[in-house]
């Protein structure tokens, strides 16, 4: 207990080195980064943003992978990196106590927080947020850690409009933040394949409890039992191990190329989350597939009333709105055109320029 926690809390790392030009190249950026895998969408975000910020003048992008991890060197991460991301140009070393000085000391997961709290030699500490991670936890030694690293003085970036304002109103934090965006030359409508059966699918992670799988199952029942002629399609998890009485596909982890095709043959997605939204319903839109999401400022911050059918989290309200919109093939078409529509205005590159515009005004 002592060997983890203790870790978590971090340490306090260098000089104190007055930062400048003479001592740390322009523009460097060492971000801190939990074990990574090539299906993990928030490193994939990371490592998006680094690329992009790499050819927006902060040359010098590293990415630091903090215990515990599983790689044996430095060699094996940044091969295991290049092959999952895309080789960057973006350099790998291992644990936190390989920080080396540079201008912006980014940490990403919570559990990165407190060693660029405690790190002296760089000019700007931030913090990319693209949750509310104390709500990971039960209330509890996990969740008040994860809420404190939001009152350690890091300046935050983050994942939508929704988490600025919360961190900003509720911790006092110093908060800019990007809209979510989609690579449309992959997200796109694909043709349709005819189907007498109406399909829904389903965002189900049983291991990720925010997003509601068992809320969803419930509700997704129900609707099948009024419509017999519905289907369900669970991606995102392997979903196996659940009797599940009613007509499905457990497609389980889906490679990043097949998810537009399988998109595109929905006729209905469900996206459930109690915290921020992920990036999967801008990419849904993007295949012209409509979209059913629970109501809140977590969520509606994304796509406007008029773009989505919106429903609260709870079984009844949830089936309901299924069914309704299941029912108004008409309604469907028009609010899955204005969201595609809106999906073909993102641009990470847009957003990735308005965070180095925000990096050199506070450089």
């Amino acid at each position: 207990m002592f060997h983890h926690y203790e870790a978590l809390l971090g340490e306090e790392q260098g000089l104190g080195l007055k930062i400048s030009p003479e001592n740390v190249p322009v523009g460097s950026m060492t971000w801190l980064v939990p074990d990574f895998n090539a299906s993990s969408g928030g490193h994939i975000n990371i490592l998006r943003f680094m690329a992009l910020l790499k050819d927006l003048g902060f040359p010098e992008q590293r990415l630091v992978v903090v215990e515990p991890h599983r790689w044996g060197s430095a060699a094996e991460a940044q091969a295991a990196l290049n092959a999952a991301f895309g080789d960057n140009g973006i350099m790998v070393s291992l644990g936190a106590r390989s920080i080396e000085p540079c201008q912006y000391l980014v940490a990403t997961g919570w559990q990165t927080a407190y060693w660029v709290a405690k790190y002296r030699d760089t000019a700007k500490r931030l913090y990319f947020v693209q949750d509310f991670e104390p709500a990971f936890y039960a209330h509890g030694t996990e969740y008040i850690l994860a809420e404190n690293t939001y009152r350690l003085g890091l300046i935050g970036i983050t994942a939508g409009k929704w988490l600025a304002d919360k961190l900003r109103h509720e911790y006092g934090m110093h908060t800019i933040y990007f809209n979510f965006a989609c690579d449309l030359d992959l997200y796109r409508p694909h043709e349709r394949r005819p189907s007498k059966t109406k399909h829904i699918f389903f965002y189900a992670r049983p291991v990720t409890p925010r997003r509601c799988f068992e809320l969803g199952l419930l509700a997704l029942k129900r609707v099948c039992d009024q419509m017999p002629d519905t289907a369900v399609i669970f991606a995102g998890w392997d979903v196996g191990g659940y009797e599940i009485p009613f007509h499905h596909l457990n497609a389980g982890t889906v490679a990043v190329p097949n998810l537009p095709d399988l998109y595109s043959q929905c006729d209905i997605g469900l996206i459930l989350s109690s915290t921020n939204l992920s990036l999967l319903p801008l990419e849904m839109a993007a295949c012209g597939c409509p979209l059913v999401i629970n109501r809140g400022p977590n969520a509606t911050w994304l796509l406007p009333e008029e773009e989505a059918f919106y429903c609260e989290l709870d079984v009844d309200s949830i089936a309901e709105t299924l069914v309704a919109a299941l029912k108004n093939p008409e309604e469907m078409a028009g609010r899955a055109a204005l969201a595609l529509e809106r999906s073909k205005s993102s641009n990470w590159k847009a957003e990735a320029e308005k965070v180095s515009v925000f990096l050199e005004e506070i450089a």
